[in-house]
């Protein structure tokens, strides 16, 4: 049986290589979640602007963030802020803050919960109710841990 030697240096390269994509992959897949979550935020705001709100829309807009809502936190292991070298508004206070991540992740959890079990009963007056509730735990977040747009 033939063996084949491989240069470590090659080998170190292909390392190298596999630990720098998981960062931007990691990057881009979180990216991609957030820009679901945020079309199913705006298709629910915009069913309950409309005259009739649909409710299976606003039910599959809220399923849909719910079923990321645990997720969240897990989206940021280390290595994966602006020193990825891959574009990213994740700021540094999401590792040098992690409680405060925590607790984060947690409010928009339970305002994920809240709406999805408003729009489960059916009852537009709830959702009415959780949906802010729900903007504002985005945006409490996006204040202390996302950079702004350039």
């Amino acid at each position: 049986m033939k063996q084949f030697a491989f240069p470590a240096a090659a080998i170190a390269a292909v390392i190298s290589a596999a630990v720098l994509a998981a960062p931007a992959d990691t990057i881009r897949m979180r990216q991609g979640n957030y820009k679901q979550i945020a079309a199913a935020m705006k298709g629910i705001n915009e069913q309950l602007k409309s005259s009739a709100p649909s409710l299976p829309a606003i039910r599959a807009g809220s399923r849909t963030i719910l079923g990321f809502a645990p997720q969240v936190l897990r989206w940021f292991p280390r290595g994966t802020g602006p020193e990825a070298g891959v574009r990213t508004r994740a700021r540094p206070e999401i590792w040098s803050d992690h409680a405060g991540f925590r607790s984060a992740g947690a409010r928009l959890l339970v305002a994920a919960r809240t709406l999805d079990s408003a729009a489960r009963s059916g009852d537009l007056a709830a959702i009415r109710a959780a949906a802010p509730e729900l903007a504002h735990a985005c945006s409490n977040c996006h204040d202390d841990f996302r950079a702004p747009e350039h």
